[in-house]
């Protein structure tokens, strides 16, 4: 069940209330929410929800067994052990069938045979998601070896519905940390909540759906009948359809769970303003590239080992980001030519000192050019289509619509929004704050009527659903 759908927003009308009034219940009322995620990721299968929990049962237990161990040497063979099995789900459901092709391909070259066999496996919707936050609650336990943990309160954790299908990844230390808090299981900060929802409704359903059907999808499915207007609009479009799809998603579950009482991490601080590619992915998926950085970077030796080692680090770093969002060569491609990007800064600031960096306004263009073209790898369905569509930029103008002019005006409007988010929030959520009860209630149904009837027709997936 999607968050945009009818009958998610029918079913909320009647949970908040209930779980609210559960408040002064606080077992009871976890329990209701635990439930809760459970329930709602049954409505995608029955079968996943079997398995997440399994899969919470095992990480608590794994949990335990870390902590129990009396020496150092043996916390640090059941961490890893622990560690490893526990991706053995991801990386088993989402990579073996590519691995398989993979090596069916190339192992006849090199005269030999490969007997992989063929396994139906489908991945768990989300379990990217929570197989890393099911990591970061291992590296806790054994790290700091905090209180025991309750294996319902880890349930919750991993089954956290707001975060369950896309994340933001969430860190068991911080979400533990919440639970124990005063004010959870009731709103916070709910004009602020209210904000994100409408904000991100308009976002996903109005312009990443607009900017998709209009620009992006016909193009991507026929690379090779571009011209320079239509593959300069479908890449310039998808830049920004990714990116109010995706935050768009954020906010809208930031905003549910600051209905529940809970705080998510910051996920996007206007990205596309970066001057460069280490502020875009500090900027970027902050939860997913601050993840990469704590879990796999630094433990590859980080910047320790020397300038050439850095480097090395960072690009294989940025190659399994890529590699995480999915088993295709289009993903490693994307994540290389990330790595190679931010290698290349850091030679540039090296050889020339960051003093003699290029004017702002010129970085931000350089930046961002290179980002979009790098999408087009994200998005293409492989590597040939890409190229296919780049090559559309080399196929003469072609015929300027009025739809093309509409996408220049908007990009304009929302970079500059973009430089007044915050800003624009504030002004916002003071406004939201001094509106009546009544006048609100009537405010959030014609804005989200609105953002309905923009909207495209049926329920509108999310991007990074798929991952």
């Amino acid at each position: 069940m999607s968050f945009v759908s009818p009958e998610f927003a029918l079913i909320a009308l009647i949970f908040f209330p209930i779980y609210w009034s559960l408040s002064r219940r606080r077992s009871l009322q976890l329990g209701f929410l635990t439930v809760s995620g459970y329930a709602l990721y049954a409505t995608w299968s029955v079968q996943f929800a079997g398995i997440l929990l399994v899969f919470s049962a095992y990480i608590w237990l794994a949990g335990y067994w870390v902590q129990s161990c009396k020496t150092n040497p043996g916390r640090k063979l059941w961490f890893s052990i622990s560690v490893l099995v526990s991706l053995t789900l991801l990386l088993t459901s989402k990579y073996y069938e590519f691995v398989r092709q993979t090596l069916t391909a190339l192992m006849p070259n090199l005269g030999l045979q490969a007997l992989l066999p063929i396994i139906d496996i489908v991945a768990p919707a989300g379990i990217s998601f929570f197989t890393f936050q099911a990591v970061t609650y291992l590296v806790w336990q054994y790290e700091t070896k905090p209180p025991r943990t309750s294996f319902i309160h880890l349930l919750l954790f991993l089954s956290f519905w707001p975060t369950l299908f896309a994340g933001p990844i969430m860190r068991a230390r911080d979400f533990f940390a919440q639970l124990s808090g005063a004010d959870v299981g009731l709103p916070r900060q709910t004009h602020k909540a209210i904000y994100y929802i409408l904000l991100g409704l308009f976002q996903k359903m109005v312009f990443a759906s607009r900017l998709a059907g209009t620009f992006v999808d016909e193009a991507f499915k026929y690379p090779d009948a571009q011209t320079f207007v239509t593959s300069f609009a479908a890449i310039a479009g998808y830049s920004l359809q990714i990116f109010l799809d995706f935050a768009g998603y954020t906010l809208i579950v930031t905003g549910l769970a600051l209905m529940l009482g809970f705080s998510l991490p910051i996920n996007f601080k206007q990205p596309y303003l970066a001057i460069n590619l280490q502020e875009f992915w500090r900027h970027w998926h902050i939860s997913l590239s601050s993840f990469i950085r704590d879990y796999i970077y630094i433990p590859l030796g980080g910047n320790r080992k020397g300038f050439a080692h850095t480097q090395f680090n960072i690009l294989l770093a940025m190659v399994i980001s890529g590699l995480w969002h999915g088993a295709n060569s289009t993903f490693i491609v994307w994540g290389t030519l990330h790595g190679l990007g931010v290698v290349f800064v850091n030679l540039y600031d090296k050889a020339l000192g960051k003093d003699q960096a290029m004017p702002v306004i010129m970085a931000r263009i350089f930046t961002l050019s290179y980002i979009a073209l790098a999408w087009v790898f994200f998005r293409a369905d492989n590597n040939e289509s890409a190229l296919q569509l780049l090559a559309g930029l080399t196929n003469g103008l072609g015929k300027t619509e009025f739809q093309h002019g509409l996408l220049a005006a908007f990009t304009i409007i929302f970079f500059l929004l973009s430089a007044q988010a915050q800003r624009i929030e504030r002004a916002c959520v003071q406004w939201l704050t001094e509106l009546g009860w009544v006048a609100l209630t009537l405010l959030v149904s014609a804005l989200a009527f609105v953002a309905i009837v923009l909207g495209p027709s049926g329920v509108p997936g999310f991007i990074y659903y798929r991952f």
